[in-house]
């Protein structure tokens, strides 16, 4: 699968070291060389693993003033305060009594300056332009932007009139049982005639924490997801996270000239779930807030302490207005510029509150799990111990003259191959990928016919036959977002995406161009390729980059802003699961997953940012028991004994691209990647990892994670919702507790307390 490279906060991505300078004339002593066990400690502390919570972490005390605030609303769960000059809330949880604050009581005692207090006090805070073009900042509070509020039984509406930049909102804050609902309709954003809006920050610091003066942390999508927590040295980065909701919009980047494009760039994990959350003392209070509507323009920013501020704080950034790059000559030549027209949209966040055991991640995930079930975004599927095989079919080999077909696993060749593995392994389904004429690359979006040099259709139909027989699905890999230069199947004047400043939204792949193809003809292909699937008797589809790719095509006629082009995909989706059968999606955001039956190439890290402390498995515990979701090639991890572990505790299910043929034949082409995929060498090794895999997971299939704790570094135990509890040790120690033992690199199966001595042998 070919990703989009993001390039946002690349600097974060370098780690940064801290040098203790030493005397030379005090010792000439070498330091000590570190030991395995001291290694191995370290590697488990670091960002990439989950930190044991504080043992000792006392209750936080609070002292609460609600001088200048009036009560607007009470329900049994919650009660809700609001100051109406600067409509700052306060929001106490009336379970815990603890209350939540969206400003500082007494912020002359922080260090902040007039901006940072004004956009601390005020509930909204917007960057616009003015009749000069030049970019300006305003809160409430800047120029005593006064307010008319009128409180109603759930809460209160307040018209807003900024004097500074003449911008006019509305906004509704509502409790709603145990959240709490901002919302500013998209029809009460008004501009004045000489100033145009860019962004906007609702309610930015609420539950921002100065410094470390709680136990606690934020928690950002990136990737599984992350946390950040309040610790008293500091962050050591200089900016903060910024993160595009489902990935940055191809129609606003600047088009890379060629050097760029041969840099090699570690891409960063993409946002898929319009989320973030804070907690305010692990297992006493937290709160995850989802962005209901805006989140297509959406930003998710987290500051930590020590950047721009000494505050913790974590919130949303809309942009009404993108900048970006319009070129003036044809040597690229041009300048910034930002979006004439608004985008159409309002801001929708939902606050839910948390308490005692369910405050934190893992009970962040279960409330939006819940709230996505509520409304009907996520369904529950069969989730069965299994394995993914994607199989290569051919690749394009170029020749002098002209380009081949490099048939790397014929279509007829793999009943043979899954029938010995079907023998140990219950669940395993097919991925069949390259099988289009001319192979994986260069051919889209052209998909049929079926290349000849990996078999006929009459193969093609017997080996669905044969595998449909040993209940294997057989899912026929392909694309609906790329286009390759030169290939057949669309107009590069007519069905080509385009970028706000009149170009193309193209990319460079392996010496090919390749572009993407506007929403409308992706769906039009999506209808005509139905009907081909379904004479040729395939009912599964796997489909890659579409349901992970959002973008914005200005083509005219067909232009399409972000929320349409999620509509679209939808219909295209919608079409391939009643025309076709099953959909497996790669990465698929979340707005895809009511149409996704299986979850390929989950996101097994975050992207190691530095002031990421922790990763943890958010995206997993949302999904476990409604999905079945797969890891990344096991063939391709420099650690496959950790990568088993991970996938254990995650709840993941393995995944190997194979081929018939030998690996070294792809070196020359598009697929020189794969560098290790022979069937025959790595036929005993997926045996034995689904050997472990079936002995732990096997044991919580269709169950829901509810708990998961990590009782020392590198030890992690997570429990499902029928009870049992998988154990996993990463380090090379044995880890005893309670009358249960866990060898190094090992897991453990345990049901109330008890071993089922469950282990790997």
């Amino acid at each position: 699968m070919y990703k989009k490279i993001s390039i946002a906060l690349l600097t974060l991505l370098v780690p940064i070291s801290v040098f203790a300078a030493q005397d030379d004339k005090k010792s000439t002593e070498q330091p000590p060389v570190p030991t395995e066990k001291s290694q191995n400690v370290m590697k488990y502390t670091s960002s990439s693993f989950t930190k044991p919570e504080k043992e000792d972490a006392a209750p936080i005390k609070q002292k609460n003033s609600f001088q200048g605030f009036e009560k607007a609303a009470e329900n049994k769960n919650l009660a809700l305060y609001v100051n109406e000059e600067t409509l700052a809330i306060k929001i106490e949880n009336k379970k815990t009594k603890y209350v939540w604050n969206s400003g500082l009581d007494n912020p002359d005692q922080y260090r902040l300056n007039k901006t940072w207090e004004q956009m601390a006090q005020s509930a909204i805070t917007v960057d616009y332009m003015d009749r000069r073009g030049k970019v300006k900042t305003e809160s409430i509070t800047t120029n005593d932007s006064r307010p008319r509020v009128k409180m109603n039984d759930k809460g209160f509406t307040a018209s807003l009139y900024m004097n500074q930049s003449k911008l006019e909102f509305e906004l509704n804050v509502e409790l709603q049982e145990n959240d709490l609902v901002v919302s500013i309709p998209e029809n009460e954003i008004k501009e004045n005639k000489y100033t145009k809006l860019i962004s906007m920050r609702v309610y930015p610091f609420l539950g921002a924490v100065n410094k470390s003066d709680i136990n606690g942390y934020m928690f950002i999508p990136d990737g599984s997801g992350a946390l950040i927590r309040y610790e008293k040295n500091g962050t050591k980065a200089d900016a903060p996270f910024t993160g595009s909701i489902y990935g940055d919009d191809e129609a606003f980047l600047k088009t890379k000239v060629k050097k760029e494009e041969e840099e090699k760039v570690t891409p960063v994990e993409e946002i898929k779930m319009p989320v973030f959350g804070t907690v305010h003392g692990v297992k006493q209070n937290g709160f995850l807030a989802v962005i209901e509507e805006g989140y297509t323009h959406g930003d998710i920013l987290a500051y930590p302490s020590g950047v721009s501020t000494d505050f913790n704080w974590i919130s949303s950034e809309f942009h009404f207005r993108k900048e970006y790059y319009q070129p003036t000559s044809k040597n690229m030549k041009g300048l910034n510029v930002y979006q004439k027209t608004k985008n159409p949209f309002g801001v929708k966040l939902r606050y839910m509150f948390l308490q005692k055991d369910d405050a934190d991640y893992v009970g962040m995930a279960k409330a939006y799990q819940n709230h996505l079930s509520e409304t009907k975004q996520l369904e529950k599927n069969d989730d069965q111990t299994g394995v993914r095989l994607e199989f290569l079919g051919g690749e394009v080999k170029e020749g002098l003259l002209w380009d081949s077909v490099l048939p790397m696993t014929k279509v007829t060749e793999i009943p043979s191959m899954t029938s010995q593995l079907k023998k140990d392994i219950d669940d395993l389904f097919v991925v069949y990928k390259g099988w289009s004429e001319g192979g994986l690359t260069g051919t889209l979006p052209q998909k049929f016919p079926f290349e000849s040099e990996l078999g006929s259709n009459d193969d093609v139909k017997n080996t669905i036959n044969s595998l449909k027989k040993d209940n294997i699905p057989l899912y026929f890999y392909s694309d609906y977002t790329k286009a390759y230069d030169g290939a057949s199947g669309y107009s590069g004047s007519k069905d080509v995406a385009k970028k706000i400043s009149a170009e193309t939204i193209s990319h460079s792949e392996d010496k090919k161009t390749l572009y993407y193809l506007s929403p409308e003809k992706s769906l039009a292909i999506a209808k005509e390729d139905a009907k081909e699937f379904k004479e040729q008797g395939i009912s599964n589809v796997a489909i890659d980059t579409s349901g992970y790719t959002l973008f914005s095509d200005f083509s005219g006629k067909k232009s399409s802003e972000r929320n349409q082009t999620i509509k679209t995909y939808q219909k295209l989706f919608g079409t391939l699961n009643k025309e076709v059968g099953n959909v497996a999606l790669y990465e698929p955001n979340t707005y895809l997953w009511k149409q996704t039956d299986r979850y390929l190439d989950i996101p097994m890290n975050a992207s190691n940012y530095v002031f990421e402390t922790d990763t943890v498995p958010f995206l997993q515990i949302v999904l476990k028991g409604y999905m079945p979701y797969y890891a990344p090639f096991s063939n391709f991890q420099s650690d496959s004994e950790d990568q088993m572990l991970r996938m254990i505790e995650y709840g993941a299910y393995p995944s190997y691209l194979l081929t018939k043929e030998a690996s070294h034949l792809l070196a020359k082409t598009a697929s020189s990647d794969v560098y290790t995929s022979e069937y025959s060498i790595w036929k005993d090794k997926i045996l034995y990892q689904y050997e472990n895999i079936k002995k732990s997971l096997g044991e919580v299939e269709g169950e829901e994670i509810v708990s998961r704790t990590v009782p020392q570094t590198g030890v992690v135990e997570v429990e499902y919702s029928h009870g049992k509890v998988i154990i996993v040790n990463y380090t090379n120690t044995t880890y005893k507790s309670n009358g249960i033992e866990v060898k190094p690199k090992d897991f453990v199966v345990t049901e109330g307390g008890e071993s089922d001595e469950t282990t790997r042998q």
